[in-house]
């Protein structure tokens, strides 16, 4: 399915999916935030971190939260490292539709660069959403890394 659809389906449910992450989906977690494949990936072995507690600012992050979010990235990136020659990290803030932001809960895009790391699609008309399968099996790949 393509992202602006996936898109008006979650508005139109009106709930988070970030909020509602099904364990088969989480990769690694720790007591605030989750590391999960993108839905929509831009990238082969896009991966997102995500507070658990559902924000949309990072100021609103507690100490610990911010602590524990920022280890999860950290680790994440090691782990891509050994795969990748260089990692993208990437959060916007801000006005949704300014910042190109979809989801209204923070989260952090690790995107993995190569010379031969296919980009997909970032155009929301052509972007397009993995199945739940397809997402698990993802999931499942890069826990055995």
């Amino acid at each position: 399915m393509f992202y602006k659809e996936v898109l008006k389906k979650i508005k139109k449910e009106g709930k988070c999916p970030f909020c509602n992450l099904k364990k088969e989906l989480i990769i690694s977690e720790n007591k605030y935030s989750y590391l999960t494949p993108a839905e929509a990936p831009y990238t082969k072995d896009h991966l997102l971190v995500i507070p658990k507690r559902h924000l949309i600012d990072l100021k609103d992050l507690k100490k610990k939260e911010k602590s524990a979010i920022f280890d999860l990235v950290i680790y994440v990136m090691k782990a891509l490292k050994k795969k990748y020659a260089a990692i993208e990290l990437e959060y916007k803030e801000g006005d949704m539709k300014i910042a190109g932001k979809s989801i209204s809960h923070a989260h952090f895009h690790l995107l993995p660069k190569s010379r031969g790391n296919q980009v997909f699609s970032t155009n929301e008309s052509k972007r397009r959403f993995l199945n739940k399968k397809e997402v698990i099996k993802e999931a499942n790949k890069i826990k055995k890394w």
